[in-house]
Formats: structure tokens, sequence, C-alpha cells
């Protein structure tokens, strides 16, 4: 740990101090004591939408219960039953009866059910449809459901048309119960009830404004049957339940045989709620746990490490004659003003030696250029008489061959190349004009070969105004015509190009000549590789190592030579050397 520490700047040190010894223990105390703000707060939230839950249940069981009482009443009156099960011979007979048994029931269907209607549907054919007993159409759709379902009573929520005046579709309650169940005691009975959707829907509207900011839902399956606001959509269709809100409560209940949920969904604002309930506190905990030693950190980290730093920088920024800045903006008189005291005391030392020093630096930076300079000479010295002897001997042999009829042409060819080789003025030359100059050479040894060589130029018209040091390339073609050609009795091809590769210059010359064999290509390899001046005394290969000497030294090391040979089929020479050299 403490070498980790070590490696760390003082600034990075306090900060990890604040967040390991201060801001951590703080974040985990409060998170804690968040925690629990936020589980109490959701305690309450749930226990409020229990109660609301519960408030929709019972405004529920509170509508229905009145109904539901006087059919179950009438569902035990045995009076009821003997005039549901007795066959009528006539309709007088019929009305007789259902007078008396309206004067001793006190019966009125529409009477006594606020808000609905009471029916009594038999399956006996005598009975003439109206004042709330009708016929039992054992094909109708609510019959057919409800006898699907097989139940003694069936409670439902329909969208249907209202009455047999009012043909237009709007939402009901029916109840239905099945008045006895033994066929045997006579035809089968049910009872329907149909309530007032507006009514029930009104009395839960009511709700909303003791719940506020809370929406809850009335579910028969997938289909909301009340809501807030239902009264208004009495003439639409029951919407189906899309999606349950993360934080819903649910309550599942049982009427009448019929399961029914009851969904309160959360505060639409839930978090604005709980930040103006809470949101005072945690910005007293965030100013007193974390911002405030947060500032006095910061103004202790900038109290030390600007100072630090600013001393750090002193060392770096030097002047134009290299000399050490003295710092002269001094602060405090704590341990970190005494240090930079001490470097101001250190620089003057310094200084005073860097321009003994200096002097000494500027003479022998004097003296390594001279040299360098002596040794581009002796370079340029050195290739003159080689390359011009090697040039008149081909003259002469070419003179005892075939005459002197043609030397006049051939001192021409040689006044070309003369003429380029005498006249060095600088050390560069375009690639175009080097070109010339190996077209020159080439077609001198071509009297002397005659048909053994046959050569070819190629250079791509983008690379011919680039820069190489003169007499460079026609000293490897002069050498592929000395070691390649005169060895070989059979004709022998020289290929010359220039092209540009991956934005490089990429040269080579080839030879279908003799070659090198393994062991003499790596020995000449290493000489070129660490060729010095004073290897150029050596007179084996002068030509080629002092070629790469002056490449290398115009490049400042970084071309990139290469040969590769195999004795009796030629040799390849790749010279690769970045654009630098532009004439």
């Amino acid at each position: 740990m403490i070498k980790f520490l070590n490696n760390l700047k003082l600034g990075q040190k306090l900060r990890l101090l604040f967040i390991v010894g201060v801001l951590i223990p703080m974040i985990t105390t409060d998170w804690m004591i968040v925690k629990n703000i936020i589980e109490a707060t959701n305690n309450t939230r749930q226990n409020e939408m229990e109660k609301c839950a519960n408030a929709v249940e019972y405004a529920l069981v509170e509508h229905l219960e009145y109904p539901v009482t006087i059919a179950r009443n009438l569902y035990k009156s045995q009076v009821m039953e003997e005039f549901l099960n007795r066959e009528y011979e006539s309709p007088g007979e019929y009305y007789k009866a259902f007078y008396q048994l309206k004067s001793s029931l006190l019966f009125d269907s529409n009477i006594g059910i606020e808000g609905g209607t009471l029916s009594i549907y038999a399956d006996n054919p005598t009975i003439i449809d109206g004042s709330g007993f009708y016929r039992l159409d054992k094909e109708s759709e609510w019959y057919l459901a409800f006898e699907a379902e097989r139940r003694q009573s069936s409670f439902h929520f329909l969208y249907e048309p209202g009455s047999s005046t009012d043909k237009s579709l709007r939402r009901k309650i029916v109840l239905l119960m099945q008045m006895d169940v033994d066929s045997s005691r006579g035809c089968e009975k049910i009872l329907r009830i149909e309530l007032d959707y507006v009514n029930l829907a009104e009395a839960l509207e009511a709700l909303d404004k003791v719940n506020s900011n809370r929406q809850f839902l009335v579910c028969e399956g997938n289909t909301i049957v009340l809501t807030q606001s239902s009264a208004s959509y009495k003439f639409q269709p029951f919407p189906e339940f899309e999606k349950i809100e993360k934080g819903s409560y649910r309550k599942n209940v049982h009427l009448y045989d019929q399961d029914l949920t009851i969904t309160v969904l959360p505060e639409k604002d839930q978090g604005g709620t709980f930040f103006r309930q809470n949101g005072l506190t945690f910005i007293i905990m965030l100013l007193v746990n974390i911002i405030l030693p947060l500032i006095m950190m910061r103004m202790i980290e900038i109290s030390v490490t600007r100072r630090i730093l600013y001393l750090e920088k002193s060392f770096d920024n030097e002047t134009e004659d290299d000399e050490l800045q003295l710092i002269t903006r001094i602060e405090g008189n704590d341990e970190i003003t005494g240090l930079i005291r001490s470097y101001n005391r250190m620089a003057i030392r310094m200084n005073e030696l860097i321009m003994t020093v200096y002097k000494d630096k500027l003479h022998e930076q004097e003296i390594n250029i001279a040299r360098q300079n002596a040794e581009l000479l002796a370079l340029h010295s050195q290739i003159n008489p080689h390359f011009l002897f090697n040039a008149l001997e081909s003259i002469r042999m070419h003179s005892l061959l075939r005459g002197e009829t043609e030397t006049a042409e051939m001192v021409g060819k040689l006044a070309v190349i003369e003429r380029t080789y005498v006249n060095w003025g600088g050390d560069s030359v375009s690639i175009g004009r080097e070109m010339e100059f190996v077209q020159a050479y080439l077609a001198l040894q071509k009297y002397r070969f005659g048909d053994r060589l046959k050569f070819d130029i190629s250079v791509d018209p983008d690379c011919e105004q680039f820069g190489i040091p003169k007499l460079t390339l026609v000293t490897f073609v002069e050498n592929a015509c000395v070691h390649g050609v005169e060895r070989k009795t059979t004709p022998v091809w020289i290929f010359v190009r220039a092209s540009k590769q991956n934005g490089k210059m990429c040269i080579e010359i080839e030879d279908t000549g003799e070659g090198m064999d393994e062991e003499e290509l790596h020995e000449l390899m290493e000489r070129i590789r660490n060729v010095t001046i004073e290897d150029m005394k050596n007179k084996k290969h002068v030509g080629v190592m002092n070629a790469y000497l002056r490449l290398k030294k115009v490049t400042k090391g970084l071309v990139e030579f290469d040969i590769s040979s195999e004795k009796g089929l030629g040799t390849v020479v790749r010279i690769v050397m970045p654009l630098e050299i532009r004439i």
C-alpha cells in the first residue's frame, strides 16, 4: 500500500483520503437514512392505496346490497313461486292472479330499486310479458351466456341497447339469479336486476375527491368496467386493460359469484411529491456531509499542490539560453515556501554552470560539422577517379576490338558523363537528371558489350523531381555491368526502376548477370551496414559502399538498403528512402 501511495501525486493522495476517509462513510450513512425514508414513504403510500381499494370495494357492495336484498326476498316468496309455476287458461286469469300477487306482496318491479329495474323471467308460456314478468327465451344471448356459466347468480357489466324504445348502446350493470334450481318444483325462473351504471359511476367518482392524484380501475377480467369519470363515458364501449404501472396496488374482489379486480395506480407525480416532502432534508444532508468537506479539501489541495506544480513547471520551463527560470512569486511561510527558496538558490548556481559549458558545447558542434563536411568531400573525391578510370578503360577496349571509326561517338557519350560528374555544385540531383546520366552510361557500355547488354529504364512521372545524391544510381548500374555482364557470356538485361510506394521512394537496379553466392552476399551486406570513412581505403566494392554512405548521410540514417542475389541468375539492389529531398 505504501508503494502504491508513493506513486501517486499529492493531489491524488488528498482526493483518495477524502474519498476513503470522508466521502464513502458519509455516503454509506446517508444511504441508510435515505433508504429508511424511502421505505417509510412506500409503506405509507401502500397503506393509502390499500385504503383507496377498500373504499372502492365498499362503494360497490353498498350500491349492490339493497337490490340484491330485494331479489333474495322475492326468491324466498312462496306466493311468487306459485304465481310463476301456475299455467293460466286465459289472459284474464293471468291478470287477475297478477293483481292478487301485487296486493299481497305490495310488489312493484319499477319501485323500490332506486336507479334500476327488476325483471323476472319464467319458462311459462302462459305468462304475458310486461310489468316486470316475462317469458324466458332460452335462445337469447344473455340466457345462453348465463347457462354456460352454470352458476346460481351472475354479475355482469354489459354494453347493449338501453330499452325497447331507446336503441342506443350504453353501459349496464346486470345481476342474474336462479330463483329455482330444482326444475322438478316447477318451471325455470331467473331474476334479472338492471342497475343504473351512471349512479354507481358517480358514487365511485366521489371517491376521487378523497383520493386525489390516484386513479383506480375496476376490471372484469381484462376489461375496465369502472374508473373515475365513468359516467361521462356511459355511451362508449368498455376499454381493455393494457399494462399495469409499476408500483400499482391490486385487490381481488368476489361479488355475487363474479371475480373483479380493483387496481389503484400510483400518483402521477410520485417523484415530485416525494421530493417536496423530503427535499429539504436531502439538501441539508448533501450540503453538510459532502459539499462543505469537498470545498475544504479543495482549498487545502490548492494551497499545497498549486505551489508544488508551479515549482515543477519551473524545472521544465527553460529560457532560450537553456537557463532555469527563477520563481519570483513566493507565497506563505511553510515547508513548501522553504523548498521554493532552495530551488531559486540552486537555479542561480545551475545557470552559472550552464553559461560556462554552453560555449564549449557550441565549439564542439562546430568541430563535428566541419568534420562531417570533410568526410563528404572525401567521398566526392573518392568516387571521381574510380569512375573515370573505368570509363576510359571501356573506350580503350572498344578501340582495340572495333577500330577507331566509332571513337568520336563514344567520346561524346563520355563527355555527357564527365560534364555531370565534374560539375558537383551540390550533392543532390533530381531523379530525372540522374536517369539521363544512367541512360548515357548504359549506352556507352553497350558499345563495349554489344548484344551481350540490354537495358530498360522506367521512372514514374511524379518521381522525376524528387532528389537523390549525385552519381548514386549510376554507381549501382556500373557495378551491375562490371560484376554482371563481364562475367557472363550470354546476354544480360539491366533494369532500372523508380516509383512511389506507401509514401516512400522505391528504386530498384536489377541485372540478370552472374550474381553472388550466399557467403559473398552476406559479407558484402555486413561491410555496407558498418561502413565508415576508414573502410573506403579498401578498393573492393568501394563504389557501392560510397553510394550507401552518401544515402545514409543525406537521409539521416532513414534509408532502407537491401541486396538480393543468386549465383548464375542475377542481382537486385533495392533502395527505399523518404521523400524529403525535392529539387
